[in-house]
């Protein structure tokens, strides 16, 4: 049986924030990361990932508890992990590409169930409120990090590449991700 757990909002509206943040920062290096995937592939496999999240609404009475949104936003946060520490470690390929769009997937497959368990499980409005709040001010923020970083990159170190910037801005991003990681787990608390 799973430890009952309790959220501190405090912990959670700031991982809520670095999530955002992360999205920001990251929002405009997809692009070129499924760039050698072919698009018959991408809808092939968006087909797959549609069906799959239907299985995993039929489970929602099943899962609509603390314990599962609190081990199913940490594998989402490793998940994303993963693929990064790959980007990463080895040259950018057919095969890596792949993996960043499969392991993205699976964070948006489980994007649907997270969204509602939280309105389900979070039951104050002012804590929606703060929530919404910072999660727009992450996106913007990290929209705006990214704006400047690739300026730098271009103007200061004449890295123009698309494929370069991005990379470059991965190491910032596996950066709030470990911060994101470990404000998620302080987040929660066993009871």
């Amino acid at each position: 049986m799973l430890s009952k757990l309790k959220i501190n909002f405090r912990n959670y509206i700031y991982y809520k924030f670095f999530n955002s943040l992360f999205l920001g920062v990251g929002i405009g290096s997809f692009i070129s990361q499924y760039n050698p995937i072919k698009i018959s592939e991408i809808a092939i496999l968006g087909i797959l990932f549609s069906v799959l999240s239907i299985l995993i609404a039929k489970v929602y009475t099943k899962i609509m508890f603390q314990q599962y949104f609190y081990i199913i936003l940490l594998f989402v946060e490793f998940v994303m992990l993963f693929w990064m520490t790959f980007f990463l470690l080895f040259e950018f390929s057919y095969k890596i590409a792949l993996l960043i769009y499969i392991s993205r997937s699976v964070t948006f497959l489980f994007g649907d169930y997270l969204g509602r368990a939280e309105t389900h499980l979070v039951k104050r409005k002012q804590i929606f409120s703060f929530i919404d709040i910072n999660r727009q001010m992450g996106l913007i923020i990290g929209m705006i990090i990214a704006v400047i970083f690739y300026y730098i990159l271009e103007k200061v170190y004449f890295i123009s590449d698309n494929q370069s910037q991005v990379y470059y801005i991965h190491f910032f991003l596996y950066i709030i991700e470990l911060l994101i990681i470990y404000l998620l787990v302080k987040s929660f608390r066993k009871v």
